[in-house]
């Protein structure tokens, strides 16, 4: 059986484009995946547009509003994958994204590796995404990786990656008392792992 991926979706009053996203995620090539959606305590119709998709597999969870991080963490903790695939409410997949970079992963030399790829931003539709790229689009080891970014390399944005559970678990949690840079903050330690570029634009990026 192919290994199984956890999309793992904060979302806090993302009313405006969870369908769109939670279509993108079941519109995945990778067939073998879970879906799990943490209600970050909205207060719209976030959560009555989540519940709409459960009989198609959407799990969701409900927790008081603690921020993207304390979700994206409740979210790992009953995530069952071999690997993790962040999404954001308000972003979209392409229909390969996963399955390009699970064709990476799936190597036997890259079996203790992330992957990354090209990501774009849009105001109105996919087909607009400008996809500008930066120094960080390319394979390095982590510690390449991290100075480049530092040293104004650019930045991946959490959609972008695909991780092995056991390498996120190893990272650590997100930093819940960040509370105003939730987008791309982890808690980090010694990793001894690689991080692979996939040569194409897999993940669009809303930007309202």
């Amino acid at each position: 059986m192919k290994p199984l991926v956890s999309i793992l979706i904060p979302a806090y009053n993302a009313e405006q484009w969870l369908a769109e996203t939670l279509q993108s995620a079941l519109a995945q090539t990778w067939q073998n995946q879970e879906i799990i959606l943490v209600n970050d305590g909205s207060t719209d119709c976030s959560l009555a547009i989540a519940n709409q998709f459960e009989s198609c597999g959407l799990k969701v969870i409900s927790q008081e509003n603690r921020g993207a991080s304390a979700a994206r963490n409740c979210a790992v903790q009953a995530a069952q994958g071999d690997f993790i695939q962040y999404l954001d409410a308000d972003d979209l997949l392409a229909p390969d994204k996963i399955e390009r970079q699970m064709q990476l992963l799936s190597n036997e030399e890259n079996y203790n590796c992330v992957t990354s790829g090209e990501w774009g931003r849009f105001c109105n539709s996919p087909t607009q995404a400008n996809f500008i790229r930066e120094p960080v689009w390319q394979d390095m080891l982590p510690i390449d990786w991290l100075i480049c970014s530092w040293e104004g390399g650019g930045m991946m944005h959490p959609a972008a990656w695909l991780v092995p559970h056991a390498i996120a678990e190893t990272a650590g949690s997100w930093d819940e008392t960040l509370v105003t840079v939730q987008g791309g903050i982890k808690k980090t330690s010694n990793m001894k792992s690689h991080v692979i570029s996939t040569k194409t634009s897999l993940d669009w990026i809303y930007t309202g």
